[in-house]
């Protein structure tokens, strides 16, 4: 009897998977679709052809002090991480935090962003 392989979900978040680069950035700001929520704007931008879908992050001062900009960043990593596998592939996403992410609790927020990516029809619960 052989063993039966399943295909494993990795939840790593590498090197691979942020945007770096200016010009990634700026691709995203240009021809990314714009998403408006309470607590963060994401914006999103399908590269055809790609595999990899990456996270960029844009936290300013008026988001809080810096304990308060890490630890939302932390949260969106987070989000990212756990369902990135439901997203669609060689998607750019981009998150510009509003200060009111300070005082959003971690299911609040991956709950608004998750139903942004759903009716923008790039994330889907059944992958």
């Amino acid at each position: 009897m052989q063993p039966v392989q399943t295909r494993r979900k990795h939840f790593s978040f590498n090197y691979s998977e942020k945007l770096h680069l200016q010009r990634d950035f700026k691709l995203v700001f240009k021809k990314g679709l714009k998403f408006d929520a309470k607590t963060v704007k994401v914006l999103a931008f399908k590269r055809e052809g790609k595999q990899i879908r990456r996270l960029g992050l844009v936290a300013s001062a008026k988001v809080g002090n810096a304990v308060q900009r890490n630890l939302a960043k932390r949260r969106l990593r987070e989000i990212f991480r756990t369902n990135k596998n439901n997203m669609a592939q060689g998607l750019d996403l981009v998150f510009i935090l509003k200060p009111k992410i300070a005082s959003v609790k971690y299911n609040e927020l991956q709950k608004a962003i998750l139903d942004i990516l759903t009716k923008a029809k790039l994330y889907s619960s059944l992958s």
